[in-house]
This record gives structure tokens, C-alpha cells and sequence, in this order.
């Protein structure tokens, strides 16, 4: 077989390459005399993270048991998916539509009351799920491999992905259909789903090369098919169907006249360990928006580099924030202690209190300080001040001197 993608490493998503629950029948069994599922004030049945879809044709049995008020048993009624949890019966297509649900008067009896969706000619919309009703995370057709009768189908031409990971067929399978589907990539935040993409081909009879529209990494990395039949890709030991070369791929015999050719792109992860440069097979910047965190669990495990700066980091002085823009770097200056943001080299001035003078000892004796005022200052309540004179005071600037407080010059 084609091996398709890498196999799972740390950050990769473990749900990628599974196969799909099965879509052509599924039944929801429940307890019609609980008032926590039947709610006759709102109309409404809950089932945690059910899988019905607004427009799907259900069929509902009462098991036995005395009907829910409002329904009849072995009647085909209509979802209206209010949320993830809930859902409203509607008598027709036209009705789920607009909303107009089924008054529902009184709960049932009995514990097997049960609503069944199916292939019937009628339903087109089935929920992607996996390991007994995990919803599968995906977003385009070209995310999942589905044959119907043994044929595999041409994503978008035969069937689409709508909100809430949902298959909808172009054509709604009949009863006698049987449909296989697996999903190869989840959509995760680091997954470029771009690189989901399919490149439809048709063959000539004559041509063995054909441009794609992506580079993949080796043939090992695209799924190809003809009239959809499986292609299996040469190794350097065995001559097969087909090669890649940068973007081309090169079919041992040319594809007939005709002949419906169809290449699947698989998005890759990058690397497992060392430096990861490349996410899924792309290179670049990671953007983030300004509603993104960036969360490390465990820094003393590992440095973090901001070359460009740090943005909106929360640096304090005396209870004032002192940080208004991005942060490039801390710098060091003068005698004191006072934090000072630098709008111009975008650095926090941290000035913090020292000795002074310079001599050829350590002792900490000598207080050096300016001799002018260059801007207003206020002694703290209840606090005196000293300074070593002379001192002058820059013109429209003051020394404000709380009563009870006194300021002495040296």
C-alpha cells in the first residue's frame, strides 16, 4: 500500500489517519420518561454531543414503551440541531429549515425509545466521527478518503465538508449503499490546511509526466488515483505506477485517453526533534493574532528569543505600570532607583543605587547627586529629604515640600 504521511510524533494530532464510524445507519437509543432528555416547556430532546445535522430524515420508535406526546411510532420526522447537546423534531424538510418545530405536550415511557438516521435516498448529511462518536476535526473534503461501493470519490464533484465537520453527498446514497471513509489530517492550530489539496488530471493516452500545483516531499506523500483506483508509488527497489520529481509526477505507462487522474497532497509535520523549522512541510513566520497566547509550561527547560522586542510586558515601578510599547531591552544607567520607559529606543531605563564616586576601593561611602532640578518632584507625605548643595532648580520646574516634611541641603 502507499504510505501516506509521517507517523505520529510529539505534537502530532493521534486521531490522524482513522477510520470514520460507520455513516450508513446510526441509531440513538434513550429513556422518553426523563424529564432531563424530553423537555416539554422547550420542545426540545438532549443528548450529549449528539451526532444529528439540521435537515436529516430520522425515524422514531417508542421501544415498546408509550410514545413521547406529539410523535407517533415508526414515523420519519426531521433534526433541527439547536446546539451541540440538543435538537427539535420538525413534520418535514421545509419545516427544519425555518425552525418550526413539533409541540411536544407530554414525555413517554420506557427506556428504548430510539431515533434512527440512515441512508434512505432522502438524507445527504452524516457527521464525521470516529472511535464511537468522536467528531473528527475537518474542514475540506480533500481531508478524507470516502468510496462509495467499493468506488473512491472525487472530493467537492461527489461530496463537501460543512460546519461542524459534516459529509454532505451531492447525490443521497441509497439503503443498498456501502460507504467506507477514513480521514487522513485533523484540522490542528499548526496543520496549513492549504496543504489538503487535490490536483485533477486527465490522461491522453500519451503523457507520462504532469505538472502539479505543490512540491511534495516524495511520493510517499501524495495519494493518487485513476477512475478511482488506487495508484501505488516506485521505490528504489520496485518499479510501480508512478515517481515524483520536484512538481512532477511521472506515471511508468501513460494514464489511457480519457482516464480521470486524480493527486491527493498531504500536509506533513515538521521535525520531531533538534530545531523545528518547518510546520507541516512550510517555512516562515509563525502570526499570531493579538487574541493568541503563547504559553511555555516549563521555562527553566528551555530559553525563549524575542529578537524584535516584547510587547505589553508587565514592568513596574512603585505600583505605576512603566511600560507603554514594545520592549527591546533592559538597560542599566545612572545612580538611583527609578524605572524609565524610552519611547525612542523602545528600552526600560532601570537606574538603580549606587555609591558613586570612583576610586581604587570598593567602600561604599560617597552619595553623588546632580546639581540641578531638571524636572518637578514631590517629597513623599511624611518623609524627609536630603541633598548635597549647591542645588539649583531648573526654570518652571519645583520641589514640592509636604507640611510636616523637611528638605535639607548639605
Amino acid at each position: 500500500m502507499p504510505y501516506i504521511g509521517n507517523p505520529a510524533v510529539i505534537g502530532d494530532s493521534t486521531n490522524t489517519f482513522r477510520s470514520l464510524d460507520k455513516i450508513s445507519s446510526f441509531t440513538l437509543t434513550f429513556d422518553a420518561a426523563s424529564t432531563d432528555i424530553v423537555s416539554v416547556a422547550n420542545d426540545t430532546l438532549t443528548f450529549s454531543n449528539h451526532r444529528f445535522v439540521t435537515g436529516q430524515r430520522v425515524v422514531y420508535t417508542d421501544g415498546g414503551g408509550t410514545v413521547i406526546t406529539g410523535l407517533a411510532d415508526g414515523t420519519a420526522y426531521f433534526i433541527i440541531k439547536v446546539d451541540q447537546n440538543t435538537i427539535k423534531l420538525a413534520t418535514s424538510a421545509s419545516n427544519s429549515a425555518t425552525g418550526t418545530a413539533i409541540n411536544l405536550t407530554g414525555v413517554g415511557s420506557g427506556g428504548s425509545h430510539t431515533l434512527t438516521v440512515s441512508f434512505d435516498g432522502v438524507n445527504t448529511k452524516f457527521k464525521a466521527t470516529h472511535n464511537n462518536g468522536t467528531k473528527a476535526k475537518v474542514s475540506r473534503p480533500q481531508q478524507l478518503t470516502l468510496s462509495v461501493n467499493g468506488v473512491v470519490q472525487q472530493p467537492e464533484a461527489a461530496y463537501g465538508i460543512e460546519a461542524d465537520s459534516t459529509i454532505v453527498f451531492n447525490i443521497a446514497p441509497a439503503a443498498t449503499d456501502k460507504v467506507f471513509a477514513s480521514f487522513i489530517g485533523e484540522v490542528a492550530g499548526s496543520f496549513d490546511i492549504s496543504d489538503n489539496t487535490i490536483d485533477n488530471l486527465t490522461g491522453d493516452g500519451t503523457t507520462t509526466s504532469f505538472t502539479l500545483t505543490k512540491t511534495p516531499p516524495s511520493a510517499d506523500d501524495v495519494l493518487v488515483t485513476i477512475d478511482g483506483v488506487t495508484q501505488y508509488p516506485s521505490t528504489s527497489t520496485s518499479t510501480k505506477s508512478y515517481t515524483v520529481v520536484e512538481n512532477n509526477i511521472i506515471f511508468t505507462s501513460a494514464p489511457a485517453n480519457g482516464t480521470e487522474i486524480q493527486v491527493r497532497h498531504i500536509g506533513f509535520a515538521g521535525a520531531s526533534s533538534a530545531d523545528v523549522t518547518a510546520f507541516y512541510g512550510r517555512t516562515g513566520n509563525v502570526i499570531l493574532t493579538n487574541t493568541d497566547d503563547v504559553s511555555v509550561s516549563n521555562v527553566s527547560a528551555g530559553i525563549i528569543t524575542a529578537t524584535g522586542g516584547i510587547d505589553a510586558i508587565g514592568i513596574q515601578s512603585g505600583g505605576l505600570n512603566v511600560t507603554v510599547g514594545l520592549i527591546t531591552a533592559l538597560n542599566f544607567v545612572g545612580a538611583g532607583n527609578t524605572f524609565l520607559y524610552n519611547t525612542t529606543t523602545k528600552t526600560v531605563d532601570i537606574t538603580i543605587e549606587g555609591s558613586g564616586a570612583v576610586g581604587t576601593g570598593t567602600d561604599k561611602i560617597f552619595y553623588e547627586s546632580d546639581q540641578t532640578v531638571t524636572q518637578s518632584y514631590s517629597i513623599s507625605a511624611g518623609k524627609n529629604a536630603m541633598v548635597a548643595g549647591p542645588l539649583s532648580v531648573a526654570s518652571g520646574q519645583t520641589i514640592t515640600i509636604p507640611s510636616g516634611s523637611e528638605l535639607t541641603i548639605v
